[in-house]
């Protein structure tokens, strides 16, 4: 979206402009909505950039590193920004994202590591510093890599999303965390978009696109449903949802909702 175009959707909603603090870079600022119906995706801090379901990404990501503290008591420093995360070490954390708020803030760290799938690229080509190619179905990390693994609205296009997140389970260290969103259905079993059992895909349903920021638009090969769960518990993952509230709001989160999966085995 063109800046005109960005700054004539933000004065038509200007009633549902959020005061707050972000929770990624810290700062009490207006959370700037361009699509009220859509909030989930848009009402950015002008500071970092974040939308919504970032700072829910992060919110769920903080509270995980919290409870850590708990059980190390040495920790007492609490932390609850990602800028304020990137000054102390907590963990090593892999990103299936670049160039986003958590990239601004943390990699600079040499725990930090992030990727996104470039056609052309052969998987495992560090293209930058901590920024990999890399193919969720067969990730190029060792096993037990990483205490935090980090995935947003990306699983729905993979075409083997079974693999990708048999992948995401191997590189996590023991208790880890895959914290991550999908489009999910909670009332009714997963919808199977494209038939990918062959080597080329056949469509059982009108073609469903959505937007991406480096590729344009990607084909969505499915709709997760409830039995996401069974299938996360049989890799060896507990998982639990954490559906956005109204108190939510003071951090500009609106509409949203993160799984975070812990690996149990």
């Amino acid at each position: 979206m063109k800046i005109a175009q960005v700054t004539k959707a933000a004065i038509e909603n200007l009633p549902y402009h959020q005061l707050g603090t972000c929770n990624i870079c810290g700062n009490i600022t207006f959370f700037v909505c361009i699509d009220a119906k859509t909030a989930r995706n848009n009402m950015y801090c002008p500071f970092c950039y974040s939308s919504s379901r970032k700072r829910h990404v992060a919110k769920v990501l903080l509270e995980q590193i919290a409870k850590s503290q708990i059980e190390k008591p040495k920790n007492i420093k609490k932390i609850s920004s990602i800028a304020q995360l990137a000054t102390v070490n907590h963990g090593s954390f892999y990103n299936a994202d670049v160039d986003d708020a958590f990239f601004k803030y943390l990699h600079p760290s040499e725990s930090y590591i992030c990727s996104s799938f470039q056609p052309g690229i052969q998987p495992g080509i560090e293209t930058r510093k901590r920024v990999y190619c890399q193919s969720l179905e067969k990730l190029t990390f060792a096993d037990a890599s990483f205490d935090f693994v980090i995935t947003e609205d990306v699983l729905e296009h993979v075409r083997h999303h079974e693999q990708a997140f048999q992948e995401l389970h191997r590189v996590l260290k023991p208790g880890g965390y895959h914290i991550f969103t999908i489009p999910c259905n909670f009332d009714q079993v997963t919808i199977l978009r494209v038939d990918t059992s062959g080597d080329e895909d056949i469509h059982l349903l009108p073609p469903e696109y959505h937007g991406d920021r480096l590729r344009g638009q990607i084909l969505a090969y499915r709709t997760f449903g409830i039995d996401i769960f069974e299938f996360l518990d049989k890799i060896g993952f507990k998982t639990q949802v954490d559906f956005s509230s109204y108190i939510d709001r003071k951090s500009g989160i609106f509409d949203s909702y993160v799984f975070c999966s812990q690996k149990i085995r």
